[in-house]
């Protein structure tokens, strides 16, 4: 079961999947999401109990949860089996496998080899934990924190959108409450904080895949968000770094040289690598990285960053070809 689908029906039944174990795995583990998770449970009368693995005698835990309590049934998270050596994993994995109740056992995993074993397993239910989410998808989230059955895009929700491709789990449950708590001030906070919260990488691929597709407004748009976070003198080495790779990547395909363009593609958003490449030309590209081999020099030499804004200018005018 993917992440998603795991989180359409918890919206929709306030309730966990009907299996008596569930299994979280992720290359790591999302502390915020998980506290969220909880509460959500609890809001809706899921008696929810935490059970800490590491360093507790097995046998005193296995007494416990196969014990029926005068609470009923409960759901009890086992945490910690992510942190525990291969060896004691396997030996829980082996446990809960033949588990036959009473109660409900959720924990996290990062071994990836045991999720075959559990496919064969009909009392465990699966969950893939990506370790991001794509950002369209955040109003599929948002339920944990902000409980409403309001799916749909909001400004703040656009917003993101427009500003990264992918967040992670732990981030898109803080969006979630700073959406609450900034309210109508949508424009004060991707101004002064986002850059702050969301991951520089993210930040600069969807900086780059406007810059590539030349699309202006969305390019200005995050780039107004972005600018102050470096010194000019970042911002040459990353462009002309960008183009330069861009170049290269043309090339091998314009010479139809797949499988080297292929290897070259790194750092390379997306929808250049896909569609945009073909729009460029080599020509383009070659005045675009010398322009900034010689900014670069005047900005570390005094020179105004201004010339930061005649590079963009220059190239959505196609004045580089």
């Amino acid at each position: 079961m993917t992440l998603l689908v795991f989180l359409d029906f918890l919206n929709k039944n306030k309730s966990l999947p009907c299996k008596l174990v569930l299994c979280f795995f992720g290359k790591e583990y999302p502390l915020i999401f998980f506290s969220y998770l909880f509460s959500f449970l609890q809001k809706y009368n899921h008696r929810v109990e935490r059970v800490d693995i590491a360093g507790v005698d097995f046998s005193l835990i296995k007494a416990h949860i196969s014990t029926m309590s005068f609470n009923g049934q409960m759901i009890y998270w086992l945490h910690g089996i992510h942190t525990l050596t291969a060896k004691k994993q396997q030996e829980w994995l082996l446990y809960v496998q033949l588990y036959t109740g009473p109660h409900i056992l959720l924990f996290f995993s990062t071994e990836e080899s045991y999720l075959e074993q559990m496919h064969k397993s009909e009392s465990i239910q699966h969950i893939v934990v990506p370790n991001e989410i794509q950002s369209h998808d955040f109003s599929k989230i948002r339920f944990l924190v902000n409980d409403t059955n309001v799916r749909e895009k909001t400004q703040f929700s656009s917003r993101i959108a427009s500003h990264t491709q992918q967040i992670s789990l732990d981030n898109a449950c803080l969006f979630a409450h700073y959406e609450i708590v900034v309210g109508k001030n949508v424009d004060d906070f991707f101004k002064k904080w986002v850059a702050q919260i969301i991951e520089p990488t993210h930040s600069f691929f969807l900086l780059s895949q406007h810059f590539f597709s030349k699309k202006a407004q969305l390019f200005f748009e995050h780039w107004s968000y972005s600018a102050e976070s470096y010194m000019p003198p970042f911002w040459a080495t990353f462009w002309a770094d960008q183009v330069w790779r861009a170049y290269i990547y043309c090339d091998l395909m314009k010479q139809k040289k797949y499988v080297e363009a292929k290897k070259a593609q790194y750092k390379l958003p997306f929808s250049f690598i896909n569609r945009d490449w073909s729009s460029l030309s080599l020509a383009e590209l070659q005045h675009a990285h010398q322009f900034l081999s010689n900014m670069d020099f005047r900005l570390k030499n005094g020179g105004s960053p201004v010339a930061l804004e005649l590079f963009y200018g220059m190239f959505f005018s196609n004045k580089f070809r």
